[in-house]
């Protein structure tokens, strides 16, 4: 299976921004669930698949993920870019502008 594949220490107020050429599976999970899906056996992970782009996900908490970008088992070449951003802190008061987050 081809796939792009990104190692990442994440801050508790930081999200992933990924920009796909095509229709992608983003899917973050920790060690041994990204060395499970390595070799073919099940695993788990947060993420789903990404429609638009520039799409964005969270991690469920703050720490190291292995971000995992592939096509799903469709055929092509993986293309995507991907940007660690901050989140903007929320203004008491205020509306949170609604983003696109797995």
């Amino acid at each position: 299976m081809k796939y792009l594949h990104f190692q990442l220490n994440l801050a508790r107020n930081e999200v992933i921004q990924a920009t796909l050429q095509q229709q992608s599976y983003l899917r973050i999970m920790d060690d041994e669930n990204y060395a499970n899906y390595r070799r073919g056996d099940q695993y788990r992970y947060h993420g789903g698949v990404a429609t638009g782009s520039p799409a964005v996900i969270k991690p469920p908490m703050a720490g190291d993920w292995h971000l995992v970008i592939d096509l799903g088992g469709a055929d092509g070449e993986v293309k995507a870019t991907v940007h660690i951003i901050q989140e903007a802190e929320q203004k008491p008061g205020t509306k949170k502008k609604k983003r696109r987050f797995f």
